[in-house]
């Protein structure tokens, strides 16, 4: 039995095609994990916890600027590390979110769930981008004239 294909996105949040709203969400979770890092700093958390969110923060941002530069030069190698980083903030955020739940930190599992959730989200786009590249660029859309079969009856 094969395994299942991962699925591709045709339309990013509804409203965008895929190369824009993957460019539009890399610079949102960018601002994201800048302020998660800030929060780390500022908040009531021991050394270690700030080091990690700095040292999670800065590899998320750049990995994710990469992707903005591969779309830009359609170099789709740029994208490998946010695919990579990606799958890997999904897990950990998963692994975070129950550790907050089980310690009753239930805003702190809200937010991160939330994150986690807009992550898989955009990494499916990001796949799809990357897809892409790989063949030479987005599929040619629909003919904006087609004309719809109408049921007669």
């Amino acid at each position: 039995m094969p395994l299942p294909t991962i699925p591709r996105l045709e339309r990013f949040c509804v409203c965008l095609d895929v190369h824009t709203g993957v460019k539009y969400f890399s610079l949102g979770l960018m601002v994201l994990w800048i302020v998660y890092t800030l929060a780390a700093i500022f908040g009531a958390g021991n050394i270690g916890n700030i080091i990690w969110a700095i040292i999670w923060c800065a590899a998320t941002v750049v990995c994710y600027g990469l992707v903005i530069l591969a779309m830009q030069k359609s170099n789709k190698l740029y994208m490998f590390p946010a695919l990579i980083i990606s799958v890997f903030n999904i897990i950990v955020g998963a692994i975070q979110a129950v550790i907050a739940f089980v310690s009753l930190w239930i805003f702190s599992a809200i937010v991160i769930l939330i994150i986690t959730a807009i992550t898989t989200y955009y990494a499916l786009g990001l796949k799809t981008v990357y897809d892409d590249l790989s063949t030479g660029g987005p599929p040619p859309a629909e003919p904006a004239d087609k004309s719809q079969t109408v049921n007669p009856v």
